[in-house]
């Protein structure tokens, strides 16, 4: 952030907020709103095309897709303080539906995809 007498304000105001809430932003606040997380290479295609949807849909998204094991990717996004996270795994991709996990909540439901 360029620092100018005139943003002093701004600056300060990010300030707060980003000390209010310790870096987990609410959703509409947060930079990733959602984390695509497949638990396989298997599912990569059925992961690209869930985070091309959502991308369309105007949502801040992030697929990782690295190649780590799902417990290291898990700890990285509580490191970053993904909000909100979608776990795909092999069966999911064969029915159709995704995992909803949240940063404070844990796994929330399973959600049935091919409706979207």
């Amino acid at each position: 952030m360029v620092h100018r007498a005139l943003l002093g304000s701004v600056e300060r105001f990010f300030g707060i907020l980003i000390e209010h809430y310790a870096g987990a932003f609410p959703l509409w606040l947060a930079p990733v709103q959602v984390q695509i997380c497949p638990v396989s290479e298997k599912v990569a295609d059925y992961a690209k095309h869930i985070y091309e949807t959502l991308k369309n849909h105007g949502l801040r998204v992030h697929l990782d897709d690295r190649n780590e094991n799902c417990r290291r990717r898990f700890a990285m996004r509580s490191c970053k303080r993904f909000r909100t996270m979608l776990v795909l795994g092999a069966e999911g991709s064969r029915s159709g539906t995704v995992s909803l996990r949240h940063r404070a909540k844990g796994d929330l439901v399973r959600v049935r995809w091919a409706n979207w």
